[in-house]
Formats: C-alpha cells, structure tokens, sequence
C-alpha cells in the first residue's frame, strides 16, 4: 500500500491537469448525390463513434427523415469547441443562424469544413463565409472537376500533415475558390487550367486563423464517401479537427486513424443537386 498510494496522487494529480476532451458538433445534413457520393448522413453516423476513439466527444444534430439537421443552438453550441460542417451548401445560413456562428468565431469556437459544405449559394453568403474560414465557393466563378486527383502537400511539417506522403484517388477538386490572401495552403492538385507547358495548382486544404477568433481547417475533397476509410484522409482530419480545437494531435488520433470504417451505399436522392 505504501507504493500503490503515492501512485494514485500522482494518477489523480495528472488527471486533474490533461484537458478536458474536445467537444466537437457534426453539421451534417441529408445525401445529395448518387450512390456513393455526398453521403453525409454515414458521415454522421461513422464519425461519431469514430471521434470518441480519438478521445473526443462528438454530438450530432437532430434530423428529421430526409435527414435534415436542425441548426445547433446557442446552448449546443457553448458545449462545443469545433464545429464540423459537411453538408450541402454548408456557408448558407439563415439571419439567426449567421448570429449564433458570429458569436460562436467571437468567442473562440473553430471549424472544420469538408467538401460541399465550403460551397455558399450567394455572393453576401461567401463574402461572409470567406472571412469566417478563409476561402468560400464562389457562384459563376468556382468550377469543379470530379475524377481522379492528385494531392501534393506543400507544408509537410504542419501538425495536420507531418508523415503524410503525397496521395491520389478518385474524388473531386473545386477550383477558382475565392481565397483570403492570409489562409495557409497545406495541400494543392492541378486543375484543368493549363499553365505553360502543365497544368495549374490550387490550394486543397488549407489552415485559417483569426487573432483572438476562431480557426478553420478546410479540406476539399471528400466527395465520394468510400474516400473516409482511407487511413490517411482519416489521419488529416482528426489532425485537423485537433488542430482546429487548439490540441496537439495524440497517440489516440493515430490509433483512431487506422481504424475501420465500414461503407454502406447510400440511396440516390430523386433529383440532383448543383453545386
């Protein structure tokens, strides 16, 4: 006993000192695209369970049975320290809406935007998107490519992505974003647009942070669902997600990134959706 209680101090005391786990709120919404792709209500259901491996704690929105979310409240959102947002037009939001994410940013509170849920329907949407996390779709301006891509990262020694090796796989690419000149570039892939005797490259994933003010973790692609059960893509956005939340990615992050996720199709909606 006299060796077991001064471990115990010591247990508890470290205990008293790790931080409390990461709050993250999944805003996800209902499937807009065919089989396979766009699949955000299996994101929802894979990925909570997924960041409690990581030694987080995820909520995620009531839905209804279209899988429409209702917009997490002031009261959720005080419990949360990122929101996740991987939905269809993820930078529109309705006056009350927009007040509650203002106030969120304002206080500290991150994001981690995935996919279409960078894409703003209007152009006051994407102005105010932009300087939320950095970079918004922009309407008549923004093209995307889907087919195979190739990411090529441009800072390898970030948090997010320190040890990952360049990538390819089929997936989709928006391009002609428009970007703040402060984001931090991660992670780039040619685009259609010819330039000299290649192709241009644009910007992927990328960092943003405003001084005393939220972070935002952007990462395009994300387009087709059985892309999350990559190692690697699981591996950015938990490091991601991490990051956004001001915590240094853990040996519980990497263990979660291996896990695996089981992909089930999804039904194909009855009309697609544009972009």
């Amino acid at each position: 006993m006299r060796c077991l209680l001064p471990l115990l101090a010591f247990v508890s005391a470290f205990a008293a000192d790790a931080p409390a786990p990461l709050r993250v709120f999944l805003r996800c919404g209902p499937k807009t695209h065919g089989p396979g792709d766009h699949d955000h209500p299996a994101f929802a259901r894979d990925w909570q369970p997924l960041l409690k491996e990581a030694g987080m704690i995820a909520s995620v929105g009531d839905a209804d049975e279209k899988g429409v979310q209702t917009f997490p409240s002031d009261e959720e959102l005080a419990r949360t320290d990122v929101l996740v947002i991987h939905r269809q037009g993820g930078g529109d939001f309705k006056p009350d809406e927009r007040a509650r994410v203002e106030k969120f940013a304002a206080r500290g509170g991150s994001f981690v935007v995935i996919h279409a849920g960078a894409v703003a329907g209007n152009n006051a949407s994407a102005d105010f998107y932009k300087d939320l996390v950095g970079g918004s779709w922009r309407q008549k301006v923004t093209k995307w490519r889907e087919g195979p891509m190739q990411l090529k990262f441009v800072d390898k020694a970030h948090a997010i992505t320190k040890g990952v090796a360049d990538f390819g796989m089929k997936d989709e690419i928006y391009y002609d974003m428009d970007m703040r000149p402060d984001v931090h570039p991660l992670a780039t892939a040619p685009t259609p647009k010819k330039l000299g005797d290649g192709f241009e490259e644009q910007t992927q994933l990328w960092t943003y942070e405003k001084a005393g003010a939220q972070r935002a973790f952007v990462f395009i692609p994300g387009h087709t669902y059985v892309n999350f059960s990559r190692p690697d893509v699981k591996l950015l956005l938990l490091r991601g997600i991490a990051w956004a939340g001001r915590r240094e990615p853990g040996e519980l992050i990497e263990q979660a990134a291996k896990m695996q996720i089981c992909v089930f199709p999804g039904i194909p909606p009855s009309a697609p959706v544009k972009k």
